[in-house]
């Protein structure tokens, strides 16, 4: 059987003419599938799980590797099936009249949520996971394999021009310039944000009103980068047992710095269902329409 590593390098090779040189811009080409060289001779070697670094000094996050295995398990939940289930059908809308295609996830995680996606989409669309966590990538390219995964910064995104038929970008930080450049002509950008009711029962026990920091307009943000933007709003409930609520207090950045007394308190007061409430950005490169 093929490996892990030799699938995502068969991805990698089969698509380098996505790829530039997070250095000098180059084009970037696999040899020996084990590393990405450029024409000035900058070289990147795969990983042994066949993920890329692309990142040109170190980074450090927050997201560790026991966060990720939460946020997976969070995800394998169903948690984010309503949302994953309207960015897939954006998508299938968007790619529908395409022989080949191309998806960037910008800010993947451990790639449970392109996965997912990319299973209904078919196997005409290359899909492509990047996020500045290694741990994250790693995971992704064990758990995920047959994708393009690489860790990267999104202040230098190591990809071509208009390369990607649509750019995901799940409540994640984005970098709206690097996406327009990125995008196709006609190409669909979607953004998910967390609105005010999201999580409002862990965000009862861990801010008070006064701590919490109101956040810029991300529509209006992505308007200074986009042409046509149309917002949609997905709210729903979704219940909790103990495990999976001491999961998802792991994973949310909201109970990072707490105390332990806070985090116990969520964990007895047992709260047994929580507010999802996202809203969805969708927009198109300047001066085009779509028909979403």
């Amino acid at each position: 059987m093929i490996s892990k590593k030799m699938m995502n390098a068969e991805e990698i090779e089969k698509n380098a003419h996505l790829f530039s040189c997070p250095v000098c811009g180059g084009e970037l080409k696999l040899i020996d599938k084990s590393r990405l060289v450029c024409t000035d001779n900058h070289s990147f070697d795969l990983s042994r799980q066949g993920y890329v670094n692309l990142t040109t000094g170190a980074h450090l996050t927050k997201y560790d590797k026991a966060l990720f295995e939460a946020r997976k398990q969070i995800i394998d939940s169903g948690f984010f099936t309503p949302v994953l289930k309207r960015l897939t059908n954006l998508l299938s809308k968007q790619l529908e009249d395409k022989t080949e295609a191309a998806i960037i996830d910008a800010g993947c995680g451990e790639g449970s949520h392109l996965s997912t996606i990319l299973l209904e989409l078919g196997e005409n669309v290359t899909g492509v996971g990047i996020d500045l966590s290694k741990e994250g990538i790693l995971a992704a390219a064990k758990d995920h394999p047959g994708h393009i995964w690489a860790v990267a910064d999104l202040a230098n995104c190591p990809f071509a021009d208009e390369q990607f038929d649509a750019i995901l970008n799940i409540l994640s930080p984005a970098n709206y310039a690097e996406f327009s450049r990125l995008l196709k002509p006609n190409g669909l950008f979607v953004k998910v944000v967390p609105e005010n009711d999201y999580l409002k029962e862990l965000r009862a026990i861990f801010y008070d009103e006064a701590e919490r920091e109101q956040d810029s307009d991300p529509t209006a943000r992505v308007a200074e980068h986009f042409g046509a933007v149309k917002t949609e709003r997905i709210t729903y409930e979704f219940p909790l047992d103990q495990e999976l609520l001491a999961k998802l207090i792991r994973m949310t950045p909201l109970t990072w710095g707490a105390s332990e007394d806070k985090v116990h308190d969520a964990q007895r007061i047992g709260i047994t269902s929580i507010t999802i409430d996202f809203t969805i950005i969708i927009a198109t490169r300047r001066n085009e329409g779509f028909e979403c």
